[in-house]
């Protein structure tokens, strides 16, 4: 590959996640900008990587490896009797669209109201909608809630397992409704997933939103590629220094800069910039450029704790002799029809369920796992299933702080989960109910003794010391550059997503979600990139610079191998 110059960008991109391919896509559609994408991970082009990422099942080759996974973990505190829990994120193109479940949900229409009403112009619900059915290519076709002909690919995949059809069927025998689409009218109820999924191939952002484009003249793929810190001049981002092969480079970016690195990267990287909390910074001999305290603070993530169970009739996937016939066939299954259990994303039901009377919204979300939790590495030895039992909006905030200045070193997370009793007391009422499901017919005829909890808590006492002591998250990280208006002396970003008090930086991915969504939160973090780029395309409400400095291209795609 050539060597790069100081001035051959307009825009860079930094993260080739699920924002970062879209904001790619959406900024290199105008031939006049040039525009870079920066993943420090690798390709999902170069085999056996795009093997894997083609596989619904694809994240327990991939999960792993430190290679594909950032491999962050919050830190012990109380609230999880001083637990440290794991907390991975993708690292390749794609992102976590990569390497995650593949359920697509949006979360529920208030949650974006709420952002609206917080000050954050064009996030209600009624602006947020037409953003989602743009980008699908939803199996259902048109409708009031869907969209057809957008990149991203959205089915109701047909190889089900059939727990997965008995659980939604014991849940709507006590009552639940049966819900077919989660992103439909309401959002109670209980059903299949719909997920980012095409025949039987994952749709992850890279394959949806990348791929397509990647032969434009005026983009280029930067993989292998870390982004140490942003440039700064005059209070205005320049572009980023980056390391690749060992070497040292800088990079300019003449109109703006966007961090899309996630919810954790972002913050991260913002602090090495020299942007985040003054103290914080001075105390790890990073020159402050802007102070922002709410910089890597607002840490939310969805806190979960499973029920589960033993399948002694062995319909669940494992690794057991019951099995080795489904699995010596696997591969082959795979290749000519599509189906088996390579063609599963394990999570191929759920649903949401409202705890209380009264509430305006689902306040617990279910997903049925066709299987125990194992390493990821591995298929568990075990038959089993789950039930994951969410909690959507957690009252505790956490905070994310760095480690050290050295761009290598992982920040510190400091979640705080489980510091109010009300999340507690909620999720037990969600394990109680999920247990309930489980040994409701026709489920109930598939399974045995209960594994987690146990059998043994039942008591609110016994119950609350197996939650602290079991839950983790559901690897949904958000809200550590929250967006606000000026006035709100946390925000980092404004409706528009562009950092309080710095010219030419965006920021654009989970990170900016002020309060978590009631749901998974990879579908709303690519509305996000569609949003941002809608933003950039209106110069006469973008304080940054305009949209396009129009010059001729001059730079091929490229990309680089870690």
């Amino acid at each position: 590959m050539a060597d790069l110059q100081k001035s051959d960008f307009d825009f860079i991109v930094i993260g080739g996640g699920s924002a970062g391919c879209v904001m790619a896509n959406r900024l290199s559609a105008d031939p006049a900008a040039r525009v870079a994408l920066i993943e420090a991970g690798p390709s999902d082009l170069d085999f056996p990587t795009s093997l894997k990422t083609r596989l619904p099942a694809g994240m327990l080759f991939l999960l792993p490896h430190d290679k594909y996974n950032w491999k962050y973990s919050f830190a012990p505190h109380t609230g999880v009797n001083d637990r440290e829990l794991p907390c991975p994120r993708g690292k390749l193109l794609g992102g976590c669209s990569s390497v995650n479940g593949s359920v697509y949900i949006r979360g529920h229409r208030l949650d974006y109201d709420d952002w609206a009403a917080l000050g954050n112009e064009g996030w209600a619900w009624n602006d947020v909608l037409p953003v989602f059915k743009g980008q699908e290519d939803h199996q259902q076709g048109d409708s009031h809630w869907h969209g057809r002909g957008g990149e991203l690919r959205v089915e109701v995949p047909d190889n089900i397992n059939p727990l997965s059809h008995a659980f939604v069927r014991a849940a709507v025998s006590l009552g639940h409704a049966h819900s077919l689409d989660p992103n439909g009218a309401e959002q109670d109820g209980f059903g299949l997933t719909h997920a980012t999924q095409r025949n039987g191939v994952r749709s992850s952002a890279s394959r949806s939103f990348l791929h397509p484009v990647w032969e434009r003249p005026n983009l280029t793929v930067l993989t292998g590629t870390l982004v140490e810190r942003i440039l700064m001049h005059k209070g205005r981002a320049t572009g980023v220094a980056i390391r690749r092969d060992g070497q040292r480079e800088e990079l300019t970016a003449a109109c703006e800069v966007v961090l899309s690195g996630g919810a954790i990267n972002s913050p991260q990287l913002l602090m090495l910039s020299g942007i985040g909390p003054a103290a914080h910074l001075s105390a790890h001999g990073i020159e402050v450029v802007h102070d922002m305290p709410g910089v890597g603070a607002n840490l939310q993530d969805h806190p979960t704790v499973q029920v589960s169970n033993l399948n002694p009739t062995a319909e669940s996937y494992a690794y057991s002799m019951r099995t080795m016939p489904r699995i010596a066939t696997a591969p082959l299954n795979y290749l000519f029809r599509r189906r088996g259990m390579l063609a599963s994303n394990a999570a191929e039901a759920g649903g949401f369920m409202r705890t209380q009377p009264g509430l305006d919204r689902p306040d617990i979300q279910m997903t049925f796992v066709v299987g125990l939790k194992a390493a990821v590495a591995k298929l568990p030895a075990v038959h089993g299933m789950m039930l994951m039992v969410h909690l959507m909006r957690p009252s505790s905030r956490g905070r994310l702080v760095l480690r050290s200045s050295n761009p290598t070193d992982r920040p510190l997370l400091h979640p705080d989960f489980l510091a109010h009793q009300a999340d507690i007391d909620t999720l037990m009422r969600g394990v109680r109910e999920a247990r309930r499901i489980l040994a409701a017919q026709p489920l109930a005829s598939f399974t045995g003794e209960e594994v987690t909890p146990g059998a043994a808590f039942q008591s609110d006492v016994e119950l609350e010391f197996a939650i602290r002591n079991q839950v983790g998250t559901a690897y949904h990280p958000v809200g550590t550059c929250k967006m606000g208006p000026s006035h709100d002396g946390m925000a980092v970003v404004d409706a528009r997503l562009a950092v309080h008090g710095i010219e030419g930086l965006r920021v654009v991915d989970a990170s900016v979600m002020p309060n978590i969504i009631g749901g998974n939160t990879n579908a709303p973090t690519m509305m996000i990139a569609e949003q941002a780029a809608r933003f950039m395309r209106e110069p006469q409400r973008n304080r940054n610079a305009a949209f396009i400095r129009p010059r001729e291209p001059q730079m091929q795609s490229v990309t680089e191998a870690a």
